[in-house]
């Protein structure tokens, strides 16, 4: 690369930084019973004053602060969270020159594709730091949960960046990130924009975030290859069903244990993982197509999914009496979607 190149990189990497730098926040945590203080980063979201972060970063808070990007601070409100999804909404009142974030596509992110983090680690203040996106829809544990479809990056990503903005060169926010691997270099995690988005506008509306449930436990990532043999399975890669729930919508809609679910509405799945994470653009209600192999055949049962009840983890049937809300994607090596 000459000179002049490196140095129109260096602007173009500078001019991302500018536009998105303005709307990030910082927030800092003032604990209460039990709690501890902390900090943490968000994006403003709408000229309201709606700040999209993670739920770790306000869990347990009894007052949060926003610092803006231009000095000016403000009370916050935490509005709603969801543990699941790791992210939150919080408020504060509509400033003059808020400046909303410009989100993309992060659907069309690709591995190698150049991105900058934003955000304050450790507290410091403004920071921002390069890197590549180096893998999509990984799967990871964090804070008793697992989280799905993440955008995997080697931009830093430090205490005091949860909930900042992953970005590309064009200044649209791709990603929030969220956790980093600890005792790994260069390996950070970020929400793909496209969940975040939606869990804003459904925290926003309802104060909670609806999460679709079939009713299944599947085999997590590789499949082991004497299964592929023994049900003449076409593939090693899908959503293997090792146990369907009675009564549940997968069992309404005709799934059996061993199907190997390959998609879902449409959304390649190649893992449990990627079940959850491909359930995470249906409705709750709707009717969705959902692509199996049985005996060595593909089938296409649509299955009409519902809200996950209360209690419905690692597979286990809701309590008696439980309905509807929320719950957390399951760990291990199978899961619960």
């Amino acid at each position: 690369m000459s000179g002049v190149e490196a140095l129109r990189w260096t602007e173009v990497i500078a001019d991302a930084a500018e536009r998105v730098g303005p709307s990030v926040v910082q927030l800092r945590r003032a604990a209460g019973p039990g709690g501890h203080p902390g900090v943490g980063s968000g994006i403003v979201v709408d000229e309201q004053g709606h700040i999209l972060t993670n739920a770790h970063v306000v869990r347990g808070a009894r007052r949060v602060t926003a610092a803006l990007a231009d000095g000016r601070t403000a009370e916050a409100q935490v509005l709603a969270a969801d543990r699941p999804l790791d992210l939150a909404l919080v408020r504060i009142r509509p400033l003059e020159g808020l400046r909303p974030a410009a989100f993309g596509d992060s659907a069309a992110l690709r591995p190698g594709q150049l991105v900058i983090a934003v955000g304050n680690p450790y507290g410091l203040g403004w920071t921002v730091t390069l890197g590549v996106v180096s893998a999509l829809n990984r799967s990871v544990p964090a804070g008793g949960t697992v989280l799905d479809g993440l955008i995997q990056t080697d931009a830093a990503i430090n205490p005091g960046n949860s909930g900042g903005p992953l970005a590309t060169l064009d200044g649209s926010v791709v990603g929030v990130t969220t956790v980093m691997l600890a005792g790994g270099q260069g390996i950070g995690f970020a929400i793909p924009a496209e969940d975040a988005l939606s869990a804003f506008h459904q925290l926003r509306a309802w104060g909670r975030v609806v999460h679709p449930w079939l009713g299944i436990e599947a085999e997590t990532e590789q499949i082991d290859a004497g299964l592929v043999r023994l049900f003449d399975l076409p593939a090693s890669q899908g959503a293997l069903v090792v146990r369907v729930l009675p009564g549940s919508p997968a069992e309404r809609g005709g799934l059996r244990p061993f199907d190997l679910i390959t998609a879902v509405g449409g959304r390649p799945v190649a893992s449990a993982g990627a079940l959850r994470h491909a359930l995470r653009g249906c409705r709750p209600g709707e009717t969705v197509p959902v692509d199996i192999v049985r005996g060595g055949r593909p089938r296409a049962p649509e299955i009409r999914g519902r809200g996950r009840p209360r209690g419905a983890r690692n597979g286990r049937p809701p309590p008696r009496g439980a309905h509807g809300g929320r719950g957390g994607p399951a760990g291990g090596g199978a899961s619960g979607p």
